[in-house]
């Protein structure tokens, strides 16, 4: 028999979604209330902060201490896959952060982070997981209303989440006929640590603050909606839907020009 496993993949040196805290730690609550699965994986590299939150469910978890940047680590999880054969019910890939700046303020070193976690662990957690999906098995893909429009000053994030974005939609669409969803969540700012982390660079302050911020509890609750509803993008909040519109019809020389005149509030 196969136990019916949610996987909420995260990574402790995200910002604002990781499974030990943000978005990461509302999506384990909620899930585990909704009793989607026989156990959740929790996964980021604090291992005591994941035991905290396993703590606080009902639902019998397990706390994967890995590094999702690490081959080593996704291999690990990989052979833990092979060997317990689990049904995948639910994968919330949720890592992620994000620095202000431009490029010349933002390290070499924050930029390959920003593209390891932000992309390649995010593609990597999602094809070691699939194998083990089946017709009702859902996917979360943490993107940001950032995907919508290239964003001066956070260069390097928007694009990674606009990768997200893109590569969620080819997979839906790759995915059609399986019975599998996935969804591209697109909040504006999240009340989590998100902007302390981003403000930790040589242009923390090119940004002089979010607009349209959210809870967590309502993100996650709008994203689940969304995704058992069979949404390609969940947008999270009206000011998400109208920035999506705005990508859509309005020059991006534009957008950028607005966003630089916003960012200077």
């Amino acid at each position: 028999m196969f136990r019916k496993e949610t996987f909420h993949e995260s990574f402790e040196t995200s910002s604002h979604h990781h499974a030990s805290s943000g978005l990461g730690r509302e999506f384990a609550r909620q899930l585990d209330a909704q009793q989607v699965a026989d156990e959740l994986w929790l996964v980021a590299r604090n291992e005591k902060a994941l035991t905290d939150v396993a703590s606080e469910l009902d639902t019998p978890s397990r706390a994967v201490a890995a590094d999702l940047t690490s081959e080593a680590d996704i291999a690990n999880i990989r052979a833990t896959l092979s060997a317990e054969d689990p049904r995948v019910t639910f994968l919330v890939n949720a890592a992620g952060f994000g620095k202000f700046g431009d490029w010349q303020t933002i390290s070499d070193a924050a930029v390959d982070s920003m593209i390891d976690l932000n992309c390649r662990g995010l593609v990597d957690m999602t094809r070691a997981t699939l194998p083990y999906m089946e017709r009702g098995s859902r996917i979360i893909q943490v993107a940001s209303a950032a995907a919508f429009t290239p964003l001066p000053h956070m260069n390097v994030y928007a694009a990674t989440k606009s990768f997200v974005l893109h590569y969620t939609r080819a997979l839906r669409w790759e995915l059609h006929g399986t019975g599998i969803t996935a969804t591209a969540l697109c909040p504006t700012w999240v009340k989590t640590g998100f902007e302390k982390v981003a403000r930790t660079s040589g242009g923390g302050h090119d940004v002089g603050h979010l607009l349209g911020e959210q809870t967590p509890q309502e993100v996650v609750r709008r994203a689940l909606c969304a995704n058992k509803a069979h949404f390609a993008v969940a947008c999270a909040s009206p000011q998400s839907a109208a920035l999506r519109l705005i990508g859509k019809v309005v020059p991006s020389c534009i957008t950028m020009a607005g966003w630089d005149v916003l960012r200077r509030l």
